[in-house]
């Protein structure tokens, strides 16, 4: 592998001890997937799910990291309102990754500190400064951000591991291979709308289209041709959000809406689809099947906020929720980053979800959300979403023990006034 001399330097251990550590394990992450060099990366995103021996060994003698580095949610310690999560039934301090205050979580909180990590703690940074630029290189921990950056802002890189996005954090660096390389982009499964009426779709309607598309595409780049070309961002994170946890998609192009993609034949790279999928009505149906498992429309908690909630969701659920109230049987909780709850709070949005039952949350309600693994002690046992991923990862992560109801955030706050679902 080719390195420049300040890239030898790195690893010849010049800079310290981490960054010669961290360069190491680049150096052998590009080797095994025969990368030719390293490139420069303009952004990483660090998951919390990291040992603290790890983490000081890859940073140990780096003082600041080189490229804008923002954090992804951690569990029960940075949560939003912990009265609120008290009053539900979740211990303030409640975390399954067995870190408690004081102890080995407030020395990683540290080193990020001391590396000038923004301290973000959501799945979604690109709403709160992280923003990628069309051809940046990143490094991103978590799936959903992954897969929209590379995607809706023609950013460059895979879905990395930890330690990797933290050694591209102190070195500036990234491996030049998946994502990176520009013919690893182009589309390889062509997916056509056929009789979808879109213009009515709800997001949770694009959560189960994109559920649908990752079952069935797997690893493989995607190309949608036939949505409409004013597909908002909210949208399009419902969309493929859930495309890495039904298959392992890294990158969904749609005609007319990514950089990618202004024409079918240049999301394809001129060349043909190795398969065309078309999905209809049926296949959204059998979508929502699979993510509803209730027994009952008994429902024990409603939960929106996966991805956390942006500040316009957020003013829908108040806007909804706006001289109502939670059942007393029924607990909704409420996910979405502290930046945008500061900025809802100023909008008035906080008070109205508060007042009316709703508790907020900073932490992952997807595969770390406490409830998987807890719930049925809280007398948790039905849960209604309108997030295709956080029904995906509750059904998984419980061992069925949580049974869920998936529709629209209408549908949702529905529930929660009511304690009961109801169908379209």
């Amino acid at each position: 592998m080719f390195l420049t001399r300040e890239e030898e330097g790195m690893l010849n251990g010049k800079y310290g001890p981490g960054i010669k550590r961290s360069m190491e394990l680049l150096v052998k992450l590009g080797e095994a997937f025969d990368a030719e060099r390293l490139v420069p990366a303009q952004s990483a995103h660090i998951h919390c799910a990291m040992s603290l021996d790890l983490l000081s060994e890859l940073t140990e003698g780096a003082t600041q990291c080189r490229v804008i580095t923002t954090t992804h949610p951690n569990a029960y310690p940075n949560v939003l309102d912990p009265a609120g999560c008290k009053r539900i039934g979740l211990p303030e301090n409640y975390d399954i990754y067995e870190f408690i205050h004081g102890g080995p979580w407030s020395q990683i909180e540290d080193i990020f500190k001391r590396l000038g990590y923004l301290l973000t703690y959501t799945c979604v940074p690109f709403l709160v400064g992280n923003l990628p630029r069309m051809g940046d290189v990143i490094s991103w921990g978590g799936t959903s951000g992954a897969v929209t950056a590379t995607s809706m802002f023609g950013a460059c890189g895979s879905r990395d591991s930890v330690p990797a996005n933290v050694a591209t954090s102190v070195t500036g660096r990234a491996p030049y291979i998946g994502m990176t390389v520009k013919p690893n982009r182009y589309a390889q499964v062509l997916v056509e709308p056929d009789g979808l009426d879109v213009a009515s779709f709800t997001n949770a309607d694009y959560g189960a289209l994109g559920y649908y598309i990752g079952g069935k595409t797997g690893s493989r780049n995607v190309v949608i041709n036939g949505l409409p070309k004013t597909l908002t961002l909210e949208q399009f994170r419902y969309l493929v959000s859930p495309m890495p946890v039904s298959g392992a998609t890294n990158i969904c192009h749609v005609v007319g809406v990514t950089p990618e993609a202004r024409t079918l034949d240049e999301a394809l790279g001129g060349g043909r689809p190795e398969e065309v999928i078309t999905v209809g009505r049926d296949q959204i149906k059998e979508a929502v099947s699979k993510l509803t498992t209730a027994r009952s429309d008994k429902v024990d908690l409603v939960k929106l906020g996966c991805p956390h909630c942006s500040i316009i969701e957020l003013r829908n659920i108040a806007s909804l929720l706006t001289g109502k109230k939670v059942q007393p049987n029924v607990r909704l909780l409420v996910a979405t980053a502290r930046q945008i709850y500061v900025l809802a709070e100023v909008m008035g949005y906080v008070d109205i979800i508060k007042q009316a039952g709703g508790v907020f949350t900073s932490t992952c309600i997807g595969s770390q959300d406490p409830f998987n693994f807890i719930g049925p002690k809280l007398g948790v046992e039905t849960v209604a979403t309108n997030s295709a991923r956080s029904a995906h990862y509750s059904a998984r992560t419980s061992g069925g023990k949580i049974r869920l109801l998936y529709g629209s955030m209408k549908q949702c706050i529905d529930s929660a006034t009511t304690g009961k679902w109801r169908s379209t």
